[in-house]
Protein backbone atom coordinates (compact mmCIF):
# COMPACT_ATOMS: atom_id res chain seq x y z
CA UNK A 1 0.00 0.00 0.00
CA UNK A 2 2.84 2.36 0.88
CA UNK A 3 4.53 1.60 -2.43
CA UNK A 4 1.32 2.40 -4.30
CA UNK A 5 0.95 5.71 -2.46
CA UNK A 6 4.59 6.53 -3.15
CA UNK A 7 4.19 5.82 -6.87
CA UNK A 8 1.02 7.94 -7.04
CA UNK A 9 2.85 10.81 -5.34
CA UNK A 10 5.66 10.62 -7.91
CA UNK A 11 3.14 10.63 -10.77
CA UNK A 12 1.30 13.66 -9.38
CA UNK A 13 4.51 15.62 -8.74
CA UNK A 14 5.85 14.71 -12.18
CA UNK A 15 2.60 15.84 -13.76
CA UNK A 16 2.77 19.19 -11.98
CA UNK A 17 6.41 19.63 -13.01
CA UNK A 18 5.73 18.78 -16.66
CA UNK A 19 2.69 21.03 -16.68
CA UNK A 20 4.76 23.87 -15.27
CA UNK A 21 7.42 23.32 -17.96
CA UNK A 22 4.82 23.34 -20.70
CA UNK A 23 3.31 26.54 -19.28
CA UNK A 24 6.73 28.21 -19.23
CA UNK A 25 7.40 27.05 -22.78
CA UNK A 26 4.02 28.38 -23.88
CA UNK A 27 4.64 31.72 -22.19
CA UNK A 28 8.05 31.94 -23.83
CA UNK A 29 6.57 31.15 -27.24
CA UNK A 30 3.91 33.85 -26.85
CA UNK A 31 6.41 36.43 -25.65
CA UNK A 32 8.84 35.54 -28.45
CA UNK A 33 6.09 35.89 -31.03
CA UNK A 34 5.02 39.24 -29.62
CA UNK A 35 8.60 40.48 -29.59
CA UNK A 36 8.84 39.87 -33.33
CA UNK A 37 5.61 41.70 -34.20
CA UNK A 38 6.85 45.22 -34.76
CA UNK A 39 3.75 46.60 -36.50
CA UNK A 40 2.70 50.12 -35.49
CA UNK A 41 -0.73 51.15 -34.26
CA UNK A 42 -2.11 54.40 -35.62
CA UNK A 43 -5.40 56.27 -35.71
CA UNK A 44 -6.80 54.57 -38.82
CA UNK A 45 -7.80 50.94 -39.18
CA UNK A 46 -7.64 50.04 -42.86
CA UNK A 47 -4.52 47.94 -43.26
CA UNK A 48 -3.55 46.98 -46.81
CA UNK A 49 -0.89 44.36 -47.56
CA UNK A 50 1.13 44.16 -50.75
CA UNK A 51 3.95 41.81 -51.74
CA UNK A 52 6.76 43.59 -49.91
CA UNK A 53 5.11 46.27 -47.80
CA UNK A 54 1.95 47.01 -45.88
CA UNK A 55 0.27 50.26 -44.93
CA UNK A 56 -2.49 51.84 -42.90
CA UNK A 57 -4.63 54.02 -45.16
CA UNK A 58 -6.12 57.30 -43.88
CA UNK A 59 -9.13 57.91 -46.10
CA UNK A 60 -9.68 61.39 -44.65
CA UNK A 61 -6.26 62.42 -45.98
CA UNK A 62 -6.07 60.20 -49.10
CA UNK A 63 -2.69 58.74 -48.18
CA UNK A 64 -1.19 56.24 -45.77
CA UNK A 65 -0.54 57.24 -42.17
CA UNK A 66 2.25 54.65 -42.10
CA UNK A 67 3.98 52.27 -44.50
CA UNK A 68 5.99 49.37 -43.10
CA UNK A 69 8.47 47.13 -44.89
CA UNK A 70 11.62 45.09 -44.42
CA UNK A 71 14.72 46.39 -46.16
CA UNK A 72 17.26 43.65 -46.90
CA UNK A 73 20.14 45.17 -48.78
CA UNK A 74 21.63 41.93 -50.12
CA UNK A 75 18.29 40.95 -51.73
CA UNK A 76 17.92 44.15 -53.78
CA UNK A 77 18.40 43.63 -57.51
CA UNK A 78 20.13 46.64 -59.13
CA UNK A 79 18.96 45.56 -62.60
CA UNK A 80 15.31 46.27 -61.73
CA UNK A 81 14.40 49.78 -62.88
CA UNK A 82 11.59 52.14 -62.04
CA UNK A 83 8.23 51.42 -63.65
CA UNK A 84 6.73 54.88 -63.03
CA UNK A 85 3.25 53.40 -63.41
CA UNK A 86 1.53 55.59 -60.82
CA UNK A 87 -2.04 54.33 -60.35
CA UNK A 88 -4.81 53.97 -57.75
CA UNK A 89 -4.50 51.11 -55.28
CA UNK A 90 -7.27 48.56 -55.94
CA UNK A 91 -6.96 47.12 -52.44
CA UNK A 92 -8.04 50.32 -50.68
CA UNK A 93 -11.76 49.88 -50.08
CA UNK A 94 -12.92 53.46 -50.77
CA UNK A 95 -10.34 54.30 -53.39
CA UNK A 96 -7.18 56.39 -53.30
CA UNK A 97 -6.04 59.71 -54.65
CA UNK A 98 -5.86 60.08 -58.44
CA UNK A 99 -2.95 61.20 -60.59
CA UNK A 100 -5.03 64.22 -61.55
CA UNK A 101 -4.97 65.40 -57.92
CA UNK A 102 -1.24 66.07 -58.25
CA UNK A 103 -1.27 67.51 -61.76
CA UNK A 104 -0.43 71.21 -61.68
CA UNK A 105 -0.36 71.25 -57.86
CA UNK A 106 3.32 72.16 -57.55
CA UNK A 107 3.93 69.08 -55.36
CA UNK A 108 5.80 65.90 -56.23
CA UNK A 109 4.24 62.46 -55.99
CA UNK A 110 6.59 61.48 -53.18
CA UNK A 111 7.12 57.82 -52.33
CA UNK A 112 6.79 56.66 -48.73
CA UNK A 113 8.33 53.23 -49.33
CA UNK A 114 10.96 54.33 -51.91
CA UNK A 115 11.05 52.66 -55.30
CA UNK A 116 14.77 52.04 -54.75
CA UNK A 117 13.91 49.99 -51.64
CA UNK A 118 11.54 47.81 -53.68
CA UNK A 119 14.10 46.38 -56.12
CA UNK A 120 13.26 42.81 -55.17
CA UNK A 121 11.07 41.83 -58.11
CA UNK A 122 9.21 43.51 -60.94
CA UNK A 123 6.03 43.14 -58.89
CA UNK A 124 7.41 44.83 -55.80
CA UNK A 125 8.74 47.71 -57.90
CA UNK A 126 5.43 48.15 -59.69
CA UNK A 127 3.44 48.05 -56.43
CA UNK A 128 5.54 50.87 -55.00
CA UNK A 129 3.78 53.18 -57.49
CA UNK A 130 0.31 52.64 -56.02
CA UNK A 131 -1.12 56.00 -55.00
CA UNK A 132 -1.60 54.64 -51.45
CA UNK A 133 2.21 54.78 -51.17
CA UNK A 134 2.38 58.37 -52.42
CA UNK A 135 2.19 61.67 -50.53
CA UNK A 136 2.48 65.30 -51.74
CA UNK A 137 5.98 66.59 -51.11
CA UNK A 138 7.62 69.85 -52.08
CA UNK A 139 10.06 69.21 -54.97
CA UNK A 140 13.07 70.56 -53.09
CA UNK A 141 12.26 68.25 -50.17
CA UNK A 142 11.51 65.11 -52.17
CA UNK A 143 14.49 65.40 -54.50
CA UNK A 144 17.09 66.48 -51.96
CA UNK A 145 16.94 65.95 -48.19
CA UNK A 146 14.25 63.20 -48.27
CA UNK A 147 16.22 61.32 -50.94
CA UNK A 148 19.34 61.72 -48.82
CA UNK A 149 17.57 60.23 -45.80
CA UNK A 150 16.23 57.34 -47.90
CA UNK A 151 19.75 56.64 -49.14
CA UNK A 152 21.13 56.63 -45.61
CA UNK A 153 18.52 54.12 -44.48
CA UNK A 154 19.24 51.97 -47.54
CA UNK A 155 22.93 51.98 -46.62
CA UNK A 156 21.93 50.61 -43.23
CA UNK A 157 19.91 47.90 -44.96
CA UNK A 158 23.20 46.76 -46.53
CA UNK A 159 25.27 47.38 -43.41
CA UNK A 160 23.16 45.38 -40.97
CA UNK A 161 21.64 42.82 -43.32
CA UNK A 162 18.01 43.56 -42.58
CA UNK A 163 16.14 46.44 -40.96
CA UNK A 164 12.45 47.17 -40.55
CA UNK A 165 11.28 50.62 -41.65
CA UNK A 166 8.10 52.51 -40.81
CA UNK A 167 7.59 55.79 -42.64
CA UNK A 168 4.86 58.26 -43.44
CA UNK A 169 3.40 61.75 -43.18
CA UNK A 170 2.48 63.37 -39.88
CA UNK A 171 -1.31 63.66 -39.86
CA UNK A 172 -1.73 65.56 -36.62
CA UNK A 173 -3.62 68.64 -37.79
CA UNK A 174 -0.69 70.83 -38.86
CA UNK A 175 -0.85 70.85 -42.67
CA UNK A 176 0.14 72.96 -45.67
CA UNK A 177 -3.30 72.64 -47.26
CA UNK A 178 -4.89 70.20 -49.70
CA UNK A 179 -4.58 69.47 -53.41
CA UNK A 180 -6.87 68.13 -56.13
CA UNK A 181 -10.53 67.25 -56.24
CA UNK A 182 -9.85 64.44 -53.73
CA UNK A 183 -8.56 67.07 -51.28
CA UNK A 184 -5.32 65.23 -50.60
CA UNK A 185 -3.74 66.57 -47.40
CA UNK A 186 -0.33 68.18 -47.82
CA UNK A 187 1.60 67.28 -44.63
CA UNK A 188 3.90 69.76 -42.94
CA UNK A 189 6.10 66.97 -41.54
CA UNK A 190 7.29 63.48 -42.44
CA UNK A 191 8.91 60.80 -40.33
CA UNK A 192 10.99 57.69 -40.86
CA UNK A 193 11.75 55.01 -38.26
CA UNK A 194 14.11 52.04 -38.51
CA UNK A 195 14.81 49.16 -36.15
CA UNK A 196 17.16 46.19 -36.32
CA UNK A 197 15.08 43.07 -35.53
CA UNK A 198 18.19 41.28 -34.23
CA UNK A 199 19.12 44.13 -31.87
CA UNK A 200 16.06 46.16 -30.89
CA UNK A 201 18.13 48.82 -29.17
CA UNK A 202 19.49 49.76 -32.58
CA UNK A 203 16.55 51.95 -33.61
CA UNK A 204 16.28 55.47 -34.92
CA UNK A 205 13.59 58.02 -35.70
CA UNK A 206 13.68 61.01 -38.06
CA UNK A 207 11.19 63.91 -38.00
CA UNK A 208 11.58 66.51 -40.72
CA UNK A 209 9.62 69.38 -42.23
CA UNK A 210 8.31 69.17 -45.80
CA UNK A 211 10.71 71.77 -47.21
CA UNK A 212 14.21 72.14 -48.53
CA UNK A 213 17.10 71.64 -46.13
CA UNK A 214 20.87 71.35 -46.39
CA UNK A 215 21.31 70.20 -42.81
CA UNK A 216 22.79 66.91 -41.71
CA UNK A 217 20.34 64.03 -41.26
CA UNK A 218 21.53 63.77 -37.65
CA UNK A 219 19.91 67.13 -36.91
CA UNK A 220 16.48 65.57 -37.43
CA UNK A 221 16.93 62.58 -35.14
CA UNK A 222 14.43 62.33 -32.28
CA UNK A 223 13.56 59.57 -29.85
CA UNK A 224 10.72 57.24 -30.79
CA UNK A 225 8.89 58.35 -27.63
CA UNK A 226 8.99 61.96 -28.84
CA UNK A 227 7.85 60.95 -32.31
CA UNK A 228 4.95 58.95 -30.87
CA UNK A 229 3.80 61.98 -28.90
CA UNK A 230 3.98 64.14 -32.02
CA UNK A 231 2.32 61.74 -34.49
CA UNK A 232 -0.11 59.82 -32.30
CA UNK A 233 1.30 56.54 -33.63
CA UNK A 234 2.47 53.78 -31.27
CA UNK A 235 5.29 52.27 -33.30
CA UNK A 236 6.21 49.05 -31.53
CA UNK A 237 3.19 48.61 -29.31
CA UNK A 238 3.32 44.79 -29.30
CA UNK A 239 6.61 44.75 -27.44
CA UNK A 240 6.65 44.20 -23.71
CA UNK A 241 6.03 47.57 -22.03
CA UNK A 242 9.29 47.56 -20.08
CA UNK A 243 11.30 46.71 -23.19
CA UNK A 244 9.44 49.34 -25.20
CA UNK A 245 10.35 51.96 -22.59
CA UNK A 246 14.00 50.93 -22.64
CA UNK A 247 14.48 51.13 -26.38
CA UNK A 248 12.25 54.12 -27.24
CA UNK A 249 13.06 56.70 -24.59
CA UNK A 250 16.38 57.87 -26.03
CA UNK A 251 18.09 58.13 -29.41
CA UNK A 252 20.70 55.56 -30.43
CA UNK A 253 22.77 57.43 -33.01
CA UNK A 254 25.99 55.76 -31.82
CA UNK A 255 24.69 52.33 -32.86
CA UNK A 256 24.45 53.31 -36.54
CA UNK A 257 27.17 53.76 -39.13
CA UNK A 258 26.76 57.26 -40.61
CA UNK A 259 29.15 56.92 -43.54
CA UNK A 260 27.89 58.17 -46.89
CA UNK A 261 28.11 54.82 -48.69
CA UNK A 262 27.16 51.26 -47.83
CA UNK A 263 29.99 49.37 -46.16
CA UNK A 264 30.90 45.73 -45.77
CA UNK A 265 32.26 46.42 -42.32
CA UNK A 266 30.27 44.81 -39.53
CA UNK A 267 30.03 46.69 -36.27
CA UNK A 268 29.73 44.90 -32.96
CA UNK A 269 26.93 46.82 -31.32
CA UNK A 270 24.94 44.12 -29.54
CA UNK A 271 24.34 46.40 -26.59
CA UNK A 272 22.02 45.07 -23.92
CA UNK A 273 19.27 47.61 -23.24
CA UNK A 274 19.70 49.17 -19.84
CA UNK A 275 16.78 50.12 -17.68
CA UNK A 276 16.00 53.78 -18.08
CA UNK A 277 15.48 55.52 -14.76
CA UNK A 278 14.09 58.99 -15.29
CA UNK A 279 13.94 61.69 -12.65
CA UNK A 280 10.65 63.39 -11.85
CA UNK A 281 11.92 66.47 -13.67
CA UNK A 282 12.66 64.45 -16.80
CA UNK A 283 9.25 62.84 -16.72
CA UNK A 284 7.64 66.25 -16.38
CA UNK A 285 9.17 67.73 -19.52
CA UNK A 286 9.77 64.65 -21.69
CA UNK A 287 6.86 65.37 -24.04
CA UNK A 288 6.33 69.08 -23.49
CA UNK A 289 9.46 70.72 -24.86
CA UNK A 290 10.40 71.55 -28.43
CA UNK A 291 13.32 72.76 -30.50
CA UNK A 292 13.50 74.55 -33.84
CA UNK A 293 15.44 73.26 -36.82
CA UNK A 294 18.39 75.58 -36.22
CA UNK A 295 18.01 77.19 -32.77
CA UNK A 296 20.26 76.63 -29.75
CA UNK A 297 17.46 76.57 -27.15
CA UNK A 298 14.59 74.29 -26.20
CA UNK A 299 11.19 75.77 -25.45
CA UNK A 300 7.84 75.23 -23.82
CA UNK A 301 4.97 74.83 -26.30
CA UNK A 302 3.50 78.25 -27.06
CA UNK A 303 6.74 80.16 -26.53
CA UNK A 304 6.89 83.32 -28.67
CA UNK A 305 10.34 82.30 -29.89
CA UNK A 306 9.15 78.91 -31.07
CA UNK A 307 8.48 78.92 -34.82
CA UNK A 308 5.95 76.77 -36.64
CA UNK A 309 8.76 74.37 -37.48
CA UNK A 310 8.84 73.09 -33.91
CA UNK A 311 10.20 69.61 -33.31
CA UNK A 312 9.45 67.66 -30.11
CA UNK A 313 12.47 66.64 -28.06
CA UNK A 314 12.95 65.22 -24.58
CA UNK A 315 15.25 66.70 -21.97
CA UNK A 316 17.96 64.05 -22.37
CA UNK A 317 18.15 64.66 -26.12
CA UNK A 318 18.19 68.43 -25.66
CA UNK A 319 21.04 68.30 -23.19
CA UNK A 320 22.99 65.79 -25.31
CA UNK A 321 22.76 68.21 -28.26
CA UNK A 322 24.03 71.10 -26.15
CA UNK A 323 20.71 72.97 -26.19
CA UNK A 324 19.89 75.28 -23.32
CA UNK A 325 16.52 76.27 -21.82
CA UNK A 326 14.83 79.34 -23.26
CA UNK A 327 14.98 82.22 -20.74
CA UNK A 328 11.64 83.61 -21.92
CA UNK A 329 9.34 80.57 -21.53
CA UNK A 330 11.45 78.80 -18.84
CA UNK A 331 10.53 75.21 -19.84
CA UNK A 332 11.97 73.66 -16.67
CA UNK A 333 9.78 75.64 -14.28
Amino acid sequence: MRNTAFILTIIVVSGIFLGSCRARQSTYAVNHQRAQDLSPKGKYDETVTHSYYKLSYAEAHEQAEWVMYTLQGSALNPSIGRTDNFRPDPRVSKGTAQLSDYRGSGFDRGHLAPAADMKYTGTSMSESFFMSNISPQTPSFNRQIWRKIESQFRNWGHEYGKIIIVTGPVLNGDYLGTIGSSRVTVPRYYYKVAIDPTNLERNIAILIENKSSSESTKNFVVSIDSLEAFTGINFFHNLDDSLETQIESTTHENLWNWSETASNHTYSTKAVPKKVVESNLHQKVTRDIFKTTSGSKYHRDGCRYLSRSKIPINLTEAQARGLGPCSACRPLD
